[in-house]
């Protein structure tokens, strides 16, 4: 099983609001450092880690460049691009979801359920796609 980490568990690491959260978000990001197991992200996913750092928390530019380095630099953690704007626009037309969101499910190998979407977002399920949180790994 391979596991497609989403924005928000990246975040919990990023910004510790939470303590729960975070724990479970670092212990998941650890087993990927460690290869216990085989995870994924997307550019959707940094884009959006670095919008949410810049506009909601006011990081500054060199904290968001940090920020962003230290997720692509993670040992054991594979970066893909690989949506289908098509699906993705038909899910955000017909469902309540983020388009974001929409364009991580278009991914076939999440659509085809081979990949698990760790997140703490409940839009996953309105979209058919399965997911887990990271305590839940």
């Amino acid at each position: 099983m391979r596991y497609f980490i989403d924005t928000n568990v990246f975040l919990r690491v990023l910004i510790r609001e939470e303590s729960l959260s975070f724990n479970s978000s670092l212990r998941l990001l650890e087993k990927v450092k460690k290869g216990s197991i085989k995870a994924l992200t997307s550019g959707l996913v940094l884009a959006e880690i670095g919008w949410t750092l810049g506009s909601f928390y006011k990081f500054e530019k060199v904290d968001i460049v940090r920020s962003i380095r230290s997720i692509v630099s993670l040992h054991g953690l594979a970066i893909i691009d690989d949506v289908d704007w098509l699906y993705a626009l038909e899910l955000f037309s017909t469902k309540k979801a983020k388009l974001i969101d929409c364009l991580i499910a278009s991914t076939k190998e999440i659509r085809e359920k081979k990949w698990l979407v760790v997140t703490y977002d409940k839009d996953f399920e309105k979209l058919g796609i399965r997911s887990a949180t990271p305590a839940e790994i």
